[in-house]
């Protein structure tokens, strides 16, 4: 089925213009780069909701993973919020993440070895999702779960970083049950 998906994805990517420029754009910036996450993940419950998803005052986030240090990261933000100032931009080095990011507990995590290592850990496996253009301009995607939760509409809890209750309380705030009424709460 990830086929079927897989199409579908880059279908709804290809025909959404105002991705299509970001993605354009983030690849003369920095060829390694993704857009991940809810810009990805809202376009497609969007579409399957024949809603369309409005981009202006979006937040976009931006996953790369480079060993120097953020000086990158800061460059990819503001050259992104320079040339779309509509969104806001939340850019990433996920090789540095570990220096900051805690569990809920308070412990560090280990270093993140790639961005399928970065992705595998986020709270639901329908936003363990990353977009860019490689060399031949075409679509490629990272998700270390599969399109099928993303597409099914499942929302699915990721336990491996993110506690039920960090996960609950996440779901509660992105309202994701009341703009995307079709969507299922899977607990597993």
């Amino acid at each position: 089925m990830d086929n079927a998906y897989e199409d579908q994805l880059i279908a709804w990517i290809e025909q959404n213009q105002a991705i299509m420029q970001i993605l354009k754009h983030l690849y003369a910036v920095d060829a390694q780069a993704y857009i991940a996450a809810g810009i990805i993940r809202n376009t497609i419950w969007s579409n399957l909701h024949g809603t369309e998803y409005a981009l202006d005052g979006t937040e976009v986030d931006v996953i790369f993973y480079g060993l120097d240090d953020d000086a990158q990261a800061q460059c990819i933000q503001q050259t992104m919020q320079n040339h779309f100032p509509h969104m806001e931009w939340d850019v990433t080095n996920q090789a540095l993440v570990h220096t900051w990011y805690k569990k809920d507990n308070g412990e560090k995590i280990p270093p993140l070895t790639s961005i399928d290592h970065a992705l595998s850990l986020w709270p639901e496996t329908a936003t363990a999702i990353a977009v860019r253009l490689n060399a031949q301009h075409q679509i490629e995607y990272v998700a270390p779960f599969g399109l099928e939760d993303l597409f099914e509409l499942k929302l699915r809890w990721n336990p491996t970083l993110v506690s039920h209750e960090g996960f609950m309380k996440r779901l509660e705030s992105k309202r994701f049950l009341e703009r995307w009424s079709r969507l299922v709460l899977i607990n597993d």
